[in-house]
């Protein structure tokens, strides 16, 4: 069997992280994981002043260094993937986790978080073919978003940190007809890897990853 984290955050782009890259690795190997998506955050505190001040492809650069971090600190022991979590910058706080994202989308569009309403950014990511999963969707400050613009939601978010009222999510996701994810939404050192899905074959690639979402070719991890 093969266990894959669908959020993780390092703190090389996600400012509310503080868990380095190579921390991130020797945790997730030790728990017996075989792939991690890294999904950081992209929304009003993830680049500087300066940064906002200046041009999309710098933020692209900037943004990229998580995925690129981990990459270079697996040193081929375990899969990396890039994917994000995204917020528009006028849409409350509720977050979308973006999965199959590749660095070429994200150069050929402008910045997704100015899109004008979740409508328009799950618009955009299925006209590219990635696939958008609400993260923990009924976490206070959310914004409980149309069933039919998400491929999925998380399930279970298991940060020790955050209430997220899995047991609600579970119902919703079950009534709605949603994939179904769960995720540690590891940040810091102590964190414990606890979620994500397993299946019985590996997940190396964002091809095979959205392939085996959209077949629900998996089991979620419940900590």
């Amino acid at each position: 069997m093969y266990k894959t984290e669908m959020h993780c955050h390092s703190s090389h782009v996600s400012r509310c992280a503080r868990a380095t890259a190579e921390v991130i690795i020797e945790k997730y190997l030790e728990a017996g994981y075989t792939t991690i998506v890294s999904t950081e955050h992209l929304n009003d505190d993830t680049f500087s002043p300066e940064q906002e001040a200046g041009c999309w492809q710098d933020r692209v650069t900037h943004f990229l260094k998580g995925y690129h971090s981990l990459l270079e600190a697996a040193k081929g022991r375990i899969n990396i993937l890039f994917g994000g979590e995204f917020r528009l910058l006028h849409n409350n706080y509720s977050d979308y986790l973006v999965y199959g994202l590749t660095e070429e989308f994200l150069r050929e569009i402008d910045d997704p978080r100015y899109l004008p309403k979740i409508y328009d950014m799950a618009d955009l990511i299925h006209e590219h073919g990635l696939m958008i999963f609400q993260a923990h969707p009924f976490r206070a400050n959310m914004m409980v978003t149309e069933p039919a613009l998400l491929d999925g939601i998380e399930i279970a978010n298991l940060s020790p940190w955050h209430e997220s009222f899995n047991d609600v999510a579970q119902i919703w996701a079950k009534r709605n007809n949603l994939i179904g994810i769960t995720g540690t939404d590891f940040h810091n050192p102590e964190h414990t890897p606890l979620g994500g899905i397993i299946t019985d074959h590996p997940i190396t690639n964002n091809e095979t990853l959205l392939k085996t979402l959209r077949e629900r070719n998996f089991s979620p991890i419940m900590g």
